[in-house]
Order: structure tokens, then sequence, then C-alpha cells
């Protein structure tokens, strides 16, 4: 996932709502958003390289999604797949803040690694590379490949229309345009990341569509009184692939 745009206790029914793209090699195997049959409580895409995911919510009211880090001078992968730190949150009892207290005593296992976890309660952000833990507050944010509100144009494109989105809105297809952008920023706009100046300005766009490498997939997910509805839209090289919508309820 390399981008996720955040709506926190800004709309009275939905405490919670979610915009992302997921951005990973074509090649890569993948399946959509399902209920998993091994673990039943969880509902996401799963990595069929690593077996993990990048965006998940449970029955019981839990949701947590990953991006990378992006810097070139660190380990591109660590010990551990940064895809098993949402399942294990999935599968545990404690808070999102004690949680991420947990991930950073092993902060050094995953390559670097933005995590966002809620626990019904809670909102937290912890990146792995700056050993920050950050209790969100409510509002709108967004995560790209830095840390969280990094004011790179994408995020802060982002962020922006989706807050504005929200003022009339909370309809999937007006969410999902959004994320259709492929606006690249100017060259002096750019972050300096490390990596080549045609593939920063390449990666600078909402949606990215590049030879061998684009989003995969654009989800919406709205918490509600009951559980949650998600509509995940899935890609290939940039064109429509197929949708899945889902209604997950609350476990009583």
């Amino acid at each position: 996932m390399c981008i996720i745009a955040i709506g926190y206790q800004v709309h009275p029914q939905h405490p919670l709502l979610i915009a992302a793209n997921r951005d990973e090699f074509y090649a890569r195997p993948t399946e959509c958003m399902h209920n998993w049959p091994d673990m039943p409580h969880i509902w996401a895409g799963r990595d069929l390289e690593k077996m993990g995911t990048w965006l998940a919510v449970s029955n019981n009211g839990r949701f947590a999604a990953v991006t990378n880090y992006r810097d070139p001078q660190l380990p591109i992968v660590g010990e551990k797949s940064r895809g098993v730190v949402p399942i294990a949150f999935m599968n545990s009892s404690v808070s999102a803040r004690d949680f991420t207290g947990q991930l950073q005593q092993e902060r050094c296992l995953y390559g670097g690694l933005n995590v966002l976890l809620y626990d019904g309660t809670e909102l937290v952000h912890y990146n792995n590379v700056h050993n920050v833990q950050t209790i969100i507050p409510p509002g709108v944010h967004c995560i790209s490949n830095a840390t969280l509100n990094t004011p790179w144009p994408k995020v802060e494109r982002l962020k922006e229309a989706f807050a504005e989105t929200l003022q009339h809105t909370t309809e999937e297809e007006s969410l999902l345009a959004i994320l259709k952008d492929p606006t690249t920023a100017a060259a002096k706009d750019l972050p300096t990341t490390g990596i080549p100046f045609e593939l920063e300005q390449q990666l600078s766009s909402v949606f990215i569509d590049i030879d061998g490498y684009g989003t995969r997939a654009s989800t919406i997910v709205k918490q509600h009184q009951t559980g949650w509805d998600i509509l995940e839209r899935s890609f290939i090289n940039g064109k429509f692939a197929g949708d899945v919508r889902l209604e997950v309820y609350k476990k009583e």
C-alpha cells in the first residue's frame, strides 16, 4: 500500500474512513480482499508471496494497514515481512497503543514501514525508521512512503481532495475518483528520496502506472455502527480489473 487517506472522526456516521491505493509489481501474486478461511475474523487481501497483507479489518472492530518507507539506503526487506504486522494486530487483543509499543521492541526485524492501527478506541501510527508512535487526533490525514502527513505533493494533493470530497459525500465512486488521479508533481516540488529523478517523478502521482509496476488496488473502507463497508477496485496495467464489495458485521 503506497498511499492512505484517513478521515478520523470527521463524519457523524463513519468514525473511520479510509481511501487507499496499493502499489506493487504486477507480477507479484495477490488475492483480492476476502474473508480468510484460516482466520475467519479477518477480511483482507493477501500477498501470496509472503502470505501477509497490506490492509485488513476484523469483525471485532479492528483496522490495520502498512506502507513501505522509501529510502534506498535502508534494507528493502527485513527478517520479517511487513505484511505480517496487520495480521498480528488482528490476532491480538491488546490496544493499538500497546501493540505499537511491542512493535518498537522488534522494529529492526522489518524493512522500513509505516503502520496504521485502529482498535475501536484509538487510531495509532508508528514508523519504525523514525521510531515514533503517534496517537492520531481527529481530522484528515495521509500517509505515503515517508511518514504521517509528510508534505509530499501526492500526499498534499490526496489529503486536500479527500477533505473536500468528504464535505459533500462519502459515496464510493467519488472517493475512488480521487484515488485515480494520475497527476505527477512538478520537478521543483519533488521530494528527494535517493531514487533516480525520472522514477521519483513517475511515483509522484496518487495513481501509478509504469512499466511492470503500479496501482494494483484502490480500497474504500467505511466504519459504521454495525461494522465495515468495503469496496476494493483492482487494476492490471492501469486498467479496471474488477470490484469486490464486502460488508463486515461486528461480532456480538
